[in-house]
């Protein structure tokens, strides 16, 4: 829920600083001669610049082609919309941004995330570029092409703005679009066009407003590298199969401690013969289970992926015997789960066929899974170690934990 709710807070953030920021600022005009003023008209390069590059470098195609699409659209405005609008070609080519881009931002949110060397991450690198340069090529051999729309669409704007009601259709689409897709997908690429999407919208519904368009492509900037840092310290703190925290997570939540704490080590029992009878698919999903039943039972506990079919709790503020009882109701929950074991020989192919099948005899066998579990608290650590305290706590929930394996599995013992 907490990170459902951030995902939401930070675009609405980075549009309403840049809301701010402009008000704060409108009754200073810019003037060319101020380095403060030319910092500020270049900001947006920069930070969607920096935006684009790290991208690129993390393989981020999507996050790549928005950058690039937005560093287009700066450069039109601050090249060609620094005229009145009802002159040419400020008119068409104003039109043809507040169409093109919510359109490109609803296209970016659809497509799958692919890598940059792949065909359809170049094409998604390319595809405003490309059409910038196909739509310039049209205006070359007729320089009135769209001129009757654009003119109409600037007469006829609505909410006191010169949106056409096709532009503010795609806006709205584009802002409902990724508004569910942030919170159902939960994926970054939906939050980055949820808040562009916001911040381009009031760029182009009040563009007659001094430096808008600044403060608004460099809010946008600042959100896709926000978003780029964070998948980039997901990537390198984040387990991927279970989705929670690795031994890299570990090591680092271990430098913060202070005060008592306890850690547990849980390992999945006879993991080997799961997948050597079931295959590693299988495997994965028994490991994806624990981490979540751990996830959900373990209460005032933080899971962590450890290696393998190891998982690491760590409890802080609580003592060994704290935990003992939050430790059962985890072994229990995992030991009561019901995994079933599908019969993929017998399933048949044929989707039609497959549907009334559903919810009927679809069980090959259930698999029970169990673990063991050894704890240890830092109130039992031993000083003049040469290892650091947590290390030594971790160790001694390791020998605990073997302890729990020679005593038949499915079971807790304490250091």
């Amino acid at each position: 829920m907490s990170s459902t709710i951030f995902r939401l807070v930070l675009p609405l953030s980075c549009a309403a600083t840049a809301l701010l920021l402009r008000y704060l600022l409108a009754d200073q005009p810019l003037n060319s001669t101020s380095q403060l003023d030319f910092l500020l008209l270049q900001l947006p390069y920069i930070l969607l610049g920096l935006a684009t590059l790290m991208a690129l470098l993390t393989n981020h195609a999507l996050e790549a082609g928005i950058s690039i699409s937005l560093l287009c659209a700066y450069w039109l405005i601050q090249s060609f919309l620094q005229s009145p609008l009802n002159s040419q070609p400020a008119s068409q080519i104003f039109y043809l941004l507040t169409l093109l881009s919510p359109a490109l931002l609803i296209t970016y949110a659809l497509l799958p995330q692919s890598s940059c060397l792949q065909l359809q991450g170049l094409l998604a690198i390319l595809l405003t570029p490309l059409i910038i340069l196909f739509i310039a090529g049209l205006l070359v051999i007729n320089q009135q092409l769209f001129l009757a729309s654009a003119t109409s669409a600037l007469s006829n704007g609505l909410m006191g703005t010169y949106l056409s009601t096709l532009s503010w259709l795609l806006y709205f689409s584009a802002v409902g679009l990724c508004l569910g897709l942030s919170l159902y997908q939960q994926q970054s690429i939906h939050n980055s066009v949820l808040g562009c999407s916001l911040m381009s919208l009031i760029t182009y519904g009040w563009i007659q407003l001094n430096s808008v368009s600044a403060f608004m492509f460099s809010g946008m900037g600042l959100l896709l590298c926000i978003n780029l840092t964070i998948s980039l310290l997901q990537i390198g703190y984040r387990d991927d199969l279970t989705q929670i925290g690795n031994r890299r997570a570990l090591q680092q939540t271990a430098k913060t401690l202070r005060g008592p704490y306890s850690v547990a080590m849980v390992d999945a029992d006879y993991f080997k013969k799961i997948n050597d009878q079931f295959g590693h698919e299988l495997g994965d999903q028994a490991l994806r289970v624990i981490a979540s039943l751990l996830a959900q039972t373990a209460e005032g506990g933080k899971p962590f992926r450890y290696g393998g079919e190891e998982f690491c709790l760590l409890f802080k503020g609580k003592t060994e015997q704290q935990v003992l009882d939050t430790l059962e109701a985890c072994r229990q929950a995992i030991a009561n789960y019901d995994m079933v074991v599908r019969d993929k020989q017998q399933r048949p192919k044929n989707l039609k066929q497959g549907e009334p099948r559903r919810g009927a005899s679809k069980r090959k066998s259930n698999l029970r899974l169990t673990v063991s579990i050894g704890v240890a608290s830092s109130d039992k650590a031993t000083s003049g170690n040469s290892i650091n305290p947590f290390e030594q706590v971790l160790k001694s929930a390791d020998k605990a934990l073997y302890r729990a394996k020679a005593s038949g599995r499915n079971c807790i013992q304490a250091a």
